[in-house]
This record gives C-alpha cells, structure tokens and sequence, in this order.
C-alpha cells in the first residue's frame, strides 16, 4: 500500500513487516508462552531474590543478569531478544535496575552502579545505558583502582524509543515519547516528543510538529 505524501515530499509504504502462515500464527503465541515458563523458572531459581519479575514476562533464554544489586521487571515486559542478549549488570549492593510495565528488550545492555530506571511501554534494542564513567577523566589516575569515579543515575521516561547501537551516559533523564536515533550517544537530557541524533545527540525533529 503506497500513499502518496504532500506535494513534494516521499511517498510513504505501508508493509506487513510480519508475514507468517495461518498455523504458524495460531501456533506461535503457545509455544512462546510455554518456551517463557520454563525460562522464568529457571531464572527464578538462579537469580533467587535479586531479580523480580511481573506478570507475563517473555524471554527465550537470551537475559543474563549479573552483580550484587537488584533487577526489577514489570507486568509484562517481552525480553525476547533474536540476535544479541538482554545482559543488566549491577555493580553495587545498593544498585538498581527498573524496567517499567510493556517494555521491549531486544539485545539491551544496562549497567548501574546507583540506579537506571525505565518507565513503561518503552522499546529497547541493542542500546548501551550506563550511569558511570568506570574510571577517571585524569590521565594520572585513570588506572587507579581506588580512585573516585562519577555515577549519576539514568531515567528514562514513557514510551521512549532507543534505536540500536545507541548510548545513554550517566545522569541523563528522557522524556516521554521521545526517540533516541540509531548510533546517536545522549550525553544530556532529552525533552519529551522529540527525536535526537548524532554524536553527541541533538534534536533533529519535533514530535508534536507533525510528520
């Protein structure tokens, strides 16, 4: 289906991106609702009370969880991710990571040392979202293993988009709706209803302007 844009601008194509046989689709939400059990049980057992998982939450075995800190998925959240894995680490007993209700995991890397806390219905591929430098600015005491290392935590608001291979850095907050461009690095805030891109990342359209 072809629709023809304003004068002067692209025509647009509506494609069913997802096209399957009538009994692979009467098949598959079985087969992904029993796959998912046998891997929350398993999950559960091996993460124990680090990890708390909502309702209906979807995986393939591709999540690896890993640090002394606590993971918390809402109601739910699909992490079945097809080529990379969903890794979330945490680096401190006081750390946390909170994905919100409706989210989608497709190959996210999230890694705190204070707190990462994304709100519901957002879309995650294979991002980088960390809230520390790991070490220091200064030459001197880069290699230092005791030196003091900036964290600030990262929120990321509702229904906010992260295309692949994109890096959210330490104390940055997005607004809702917003989308963060594929390859963009966000080194500040992100507003609501906009789309960033670049490195370092900047608006490049306005949501609420229209198509």
């Amino acid at each position: 289906m072809i629709d023809q844009a304003s004068a002067g601008g692209p025509a647009r194509i509506a494609i069913q991106l997802y096209r399957g046989n009538r009994l692979k689709k009467l098949v598959k939400p079985f087969a992904v609702k029993a796959i998912s059990a046998f891997w929350l049980r398993f999950y559960k057992a091996k993460y124990s009370k680090r990890v708390r998982f909502g309702r209906n939450f979807v995986c393939r075995g591709n999540l690896v969880v890993k640090g002394p800190g606590q993971v918390v998925f809402g109601d739910n959240v699909n992490a079945w991710s097809h080529a990379e894995k969903n890794v979330l680490i945490t680096f401190t007993p006081d750390a946390r990571i909170i994905i919100g209700d409706d989210c989608r995991l497709n190959g996210a890397g999230i890694q705190a040392y204070r707190q990462v806390r994304i709100g519901p219905r957002c879309i995650l591929s294979s991002t980088i979202i960390i809230d520390t430098d790991f070490h220091p600015l200064d030459p001197a005491r880069r290699h230092d293993h005791d030196a003091s290392v900036v964290c600030a935590p990262i929120t990321i608001g509702e229904n906010v988009w992260l295309a692949g291979q994109t890096a959210i850095l330490k104390g940055v907050t997005i607004g809702d709706n917003s989308v963060v461009g594929f390859r963009a690095v966000v080194t500040k805030d992100v507003p609501p209803n906009v789309v960033v891109g670049g490195n370092p990342a900047r608006i490049v359209k306005r949501l609420d302007e229209g198509a």
